[in-house]
């Protein structure tokens, strides 16, 4: 291997790990522009520090992406339930907690902690947490229900898309013109030209092409923190020149919206389909709260025209079947009444 081929291969490794972001295991990350988005969600079997590995779009066009999240933390009348991974959720009794921040990681008790979109954010729950502690129980569901159906809404996700796709659409543009020249055009030209020094030139187009990059994300990046660094290694390294619009993305809103609040991103056929995963991870799954979660998205579900009876559709009968689980799907024979695997969720007659 020459030298030239062991560089590309470090440029594509750093390359790559630009494009990892850990997230909360249950987030959602909204890729895309303009009124193109898709949606994906972080690799929940591996977890490091609260948060699970999520590999954003790293081929051109390049996009923007937002992360949305579910509710983590509601009140239960006996503690707080903890929903930050996809297993059972966690009931920490009142008297347990002992809320601190530590960036955007809420401690809630010794040895239990969950991962906030930001430090803005982590500091928001844990002020939540602290309001809900010495509240009746009528009133801790209440001031949810309120906290609910603003996460629900969807003019501040949409706002926010908007405003990072019109603001990194340049970056976007010259960030895949970088790409495709460090991947496509110098890997050409080093194949036919070799070690010779009018490879020099190529690259000293891409250089030319990050500091336009530089200057480009300079004068758009007012306000954010650790700006001229930032700048200076998108100015040096061609990673971070094709990633400079992800310090524009990484800026959280002043609250995560819930991820169902991005219907018009998505498309209908896309957003009921989450919206029926939502419901049965929301209704099935054992939890102290599933009441109080399941009312506030059976109010929002139908002021969007959707039926819960829409979302629960029964599955294809197989031979011998009598009754089937509303939250797996599975079927069973008659003589069964609960879905063990669910935690005894009530079985339904086809």
């Amino acid at each position: 291997m020459t030298d030239g081929q062991s560089l590309l291969l470090l440029f594509v490794a750093l390359y790559l790990l630009e494009c990892l972001r850990w997230l909360p295991p249950r987030s959602l990350l909204l890729l895309g522009h303009g009124s193109s988005w898709q949606a994906r969600r972080p690799f929940q079997p591996v977890e490091l520090a609260g948060g699970s590995p999520a590999l954003l779009a790293f081929l051109p066009p390049l996009q923007a992406h937002v992360t949305t999240l579910p509710w983590l933390l509601v009140p239960a009348a006996d503690g707080l339930e903890v929903r930050a991974d996809r297993l059972r959720p966690l009931l920490l009794p009142w008297e347990r907690l002992s809320l601190r921040t530590e960036g955007r990681t809420l401690h809630l008790a010794p040895g239990h902690r969950v991962r906030c979109l930001s430090e803005e954010h982590a500091r928001q729950a844990q002020q939540q947490v602290q309001q809900w502690a010495p509240l009746a129980q009528e009133a801790r569901e209440a001031d949810f229900l309120r906290h609910a159906e603003a996460t629900l809404k969807s003019d501040p996700l949409i706002g926010h898309a908007e405003a990072l796709t019109g603001q990194t659409r340049l970056l976007r543009g010259l960030a895949s013109l970088i790409f495709l020249w460090t991947f496509g055009v110098l890997v050409a030209l080093y194949r036919w030209l070799g070690d010779d020094v009018e490879i020099l030139w190529a690259a000293g187009v891409l250089f030319v092409l990050q500091f336009t990059q530089a200057v480009v994300f300079f004068r758009r990046a007012r306000g954010l923190p650790y700006r001229f660094w930032k700048t200076l290694a998108i100015a040096l390294l061609p990673q971070h020149a094709m990633r400079a619009a992800d310090h524009f993305c990484q800026v959280a809103m002043p609250f995560p919206s819930h991820p169902l609040a991005a219907r018009s991103l998505l498309g209908d056929e896309a957003w009921k389909k989450l919206a029926a995963q939502v419901w049965k991870q929301t209704r099935y799954q054992p939890a102290a709260t599933a009441d109080l979660q399941s009312r506030a998205l059976e109010s929002f579900l139908g002021q969007q025209g959707l039926a819960v009876a829409d979302l629960e559709p029964a599955p294809a009968q197989q031979p011998g079947s009598a009754l089937y689980c509303p939250g797996c799907q599975a079927q069973f024979q008659a003589g069964v009444s609960r879905c063990q695997d669910c935690g005894g969720i009530e079985l339904r007659a086809f």
